[in-house]
């Protein structure tokens, strides 16, 4: 026999359910990818605004961007850190794309759209072949800025105010520049002194989204990685200066936590799906895992 406040119960438990359903808060991303940045040039350069989103959230200062000899180029790096796995499969070596395999290993963007047609991205470069050869025009917004100065960071600042997209990705050029010109090193100040001006940027980007109208009923997370380090003028190569990169992730689910394994480039793609809670489809063949924090 039935207690008589069975159905009650029932009937409110459901109603709970549902209101925590329509109260979640809806997931975004913003990524942001700084070409050729070196964490010891990050922690050397004054950015105080990347500084705050490391105070409340987690700075891997040892992240690793190739294995198994994946030179530390553009090419290979961005592909990696956009489709989740290692050049061995999505077949990029070079700058020049020349046995590019994206298309059996496409964009994290592509895959997610599998999982959800309504998925949205807008992207924001200074590199085209992120365009059109790795994303190859998939992207629902797109934007390219060939000039170094604060243009990308001003559209995407007013873009945010008014933008309802899932994904937000940025590439800052201003620093793999410097380093070309000047030497990839923390103790050359106009390689730092461009860190330092990304993290201007960063921060007019950062405030813009934090005073969208609609901040208040979504879970952002903001990573911001680099593609490859550098080492003298140039990189390439498998030097510690060239391989080791920052990862630093900010959100609900990093605030005062910490990664306690290596991290890799590769793990960019499987720690988006996490946030998205969007099952991984095992022929994907990722080679990262998701970077949980504890």
């Amino acid at each position: 026999m039935k207690h008589p406040g069975c159905n009650n119960f029932k009937s409110a438990l459901i109603i709970c359910l549902l209101s925590g359903f329509l109260l979640a808060n809806e997931k975004k991303l913003l990524l942001i990818g700084i070409d050729g940045c070196r964490t010891d040039a990050l922690i050397s350069a004054s950015t105080p605004n990347i500084d705050k989103l490391i105070e409340d959230g987690v700075f891997i200062e040892n992240a690793i961007c190739s294995i198994n000899g994946q030179p530390t180029m553009s090419g290979p790096g961005w592909s990696t850190m956009l489709t989740g796995v290692w050049y061995d499969k999505h077949g990029v070596s070079g700058n020049f794309f020349r046995g590019s395999k994206i298309d059996q290993f496409p964009p994290f963007n592509i895959l997610m759209k599998k999982k959800n047609k309504e998925f949205k991205m807008a992207s924001f470069i200074m590199w085209k072949p992120l365009h059109k050869r790795i994303f190859k025009n998939s992207e629902d917004y797109y934007r390219f800025f060939p000039r170094y100065n604060d243009d990308l960071a001003v559209e995407v600042s007013d873009y945010l105010k008014r933008s309802k997209d899932d994904v937000v990705f940025i590439d800052f050029d201003h620093v793999d520049r410097a380093g070309h010109l000047f030497g990839f090193d923390p103790e050359n100040k106009r390689y730092v002194r461009a860190i330092e001006s990304v993290d201007s940027y960063m921060g007019l980007i950062v405030k813009s989204l934090e005073n969208r109208e609609s901040v208040k009923s979504e879970d952002w997370l903001i990573i911001i990685t680099s593609d490859h380090g550098g080492l003298k003028r140039k990189h390439g190569g498998q030097s510690e200066s060239e391989k080791t990169i920052p990862i630093i992730l900010n959100g609900s689910s990093f605030k005062e936590k910490k990664i306690k394994r290596q991290a890799y480039l590769a793990d960019i793609v499987p720690t988006i799906f996490e946030h998205f809670q969007l099952e991984v489809d095992s022929s994907w063949g990722f080679d990262g895992d998701p970077l949980i924090a504890y």
